[in-house]
């Protein structure tokens, strides 16, 4: 193990380690677009129509719970700037990441932090073309994310009233294992491993969006739950102000495992499933004509409601129909 600290090393040996590292995963691309990523800018081959970019950026005591490795720091700020891309209906295809990080972290440290960058960059199928590192007093990790996109694009604004809500897989967990980090966590180890590796390790529905993009009239609406369900569904409301949302809280697919933590610490599932993020899951909207004519390659894409002309957002339960409140986590935002 390298305990040399970074401030020993300064920032051009310490970009100069990660671009090494980084070279010898590059996917085949032209020679000169691979040779700009040692430039001051980096080329783009933009063969499609389009080309998406987002960007998110990751602090470290806001989103980077305790006990959190900094490979799983690299991790994450690949998935969260890739989840955006997703939500375009596109294609990743290379990213930027700059770096805040305090003198006192470890050689040992930055080499994790940029392995799981880069293990994640291979895992998505994209390429790390550049970035920057500064001395910061925490660590900050700002990514910027790049994608193509033909003709099949999805705005959030395109919704019609008689089109399927779903998502593309469980929600709550993240929720649950913040609980279990700073709350109470008497639950089996083999359940709390499960729910803490949702936070810990979240990953993309990179399948379910390559289906998407085979079937591009299947979509009508396409968006992450980073901030949380019902955040996400006042921002599609907000953007089709004649739509209405039905939600049916008993289609909502979650580890039952939850149920438990939620009881342990008197919390309410409804919080967990409506209120919190950080799922990196996809909040769709589709087609209900294509989505029967397609049900059988939609395994993992799970119905959970329909939009009506109403404009309201609701929850229906068996014995009850509520408004659904659009709260969940907002940054500069006091609870």
């Amino acid at each position: 193990m390298n305990k040399k600290l970074i401030s020993e090393i300064g920032e051009r040996n310490l970009i100069r380690i990660l671009l090494d590292k980084r070279d010898s995963k590059l996917k085949s691309i032209h020679d000169k677009i691979k040779e700009s990523y040692h430039d001051d800018a980096a080329l783009v081959d933009n063969s499609s129509k389009y080309t998406v970019i987002s960007t998110d950026m990751l602090i470290q005591h806001t989103h980077f719970p305790k006990n959190m490795t900094p490979y799983q720091m690299g991790e994450k700020v690949v998935t969260v700037n890739v989840s955006d891309i997703l939500a375009m209906n596109a294609n990743p295809d290379s990213i930027l990441i700059s770096m805040g990080l305090p003198p006192q972290m470890t050689l040992n440290e930055y080499e994790e932090l940029t392995d799981g960058i880069l293990d994640k960059c291979d895992e998505y199928d994209i390429n790390l073309i550049g970035g920057d590192i500064n001395q910061n007093t925490e660590i900050i990790l700002c990514g910027t994310s790049i994608g193509k996109v033909n003709e099949e694009f999805r705005l959030q604004k395109d919704i019609n009233s008689d089109n399927l809500i779903a998502v593309t897989g469980e929600l709550g967990s993240p929720a649950a294992a913040l609980d279990l980090i700073y709350g109470n966590n008497d639950i089996p180890e083999e359940e709390k491993k499960e729910i803490l590796k949702t936070l810990y390790e979240p990953t993309l529905p990179i399948n379910e969006s390559k289906i998407f993009q085979q079937f591009p009239s299947l979509t009508t609406s396409i968006t992450d739950i980073t901030d949380g369900l019902a955040i996400e569904l006042g921002h599609l409301n907000d953007k089709n102000k004649d739509i209405g949302f039905e939600i049916f809280f008993d289609k909502i697919p979650y580890n039952k495992n939850i149920e438990k933590v939620a009881k342990l610490n008197n919390k309410d599932l409804k919080d967990y499933l409506l209120h919190f993020g950080e799922e990196f899951e996809l909040l769709i909207t589709l087609n209900d004509n294509e989505y029967y004519k397609h049900q059988d390659k939609l395994n993992n894409i799970y119905v959970i409601g329909k939009t009506n002309s109403s404009g309201k957002i609701t929850l229906i339960r068996e014995d009850s129909v509520e408004i659904i409140p659009v709260k969940g986590y907002e940054h500069l935002k006091d609870d």
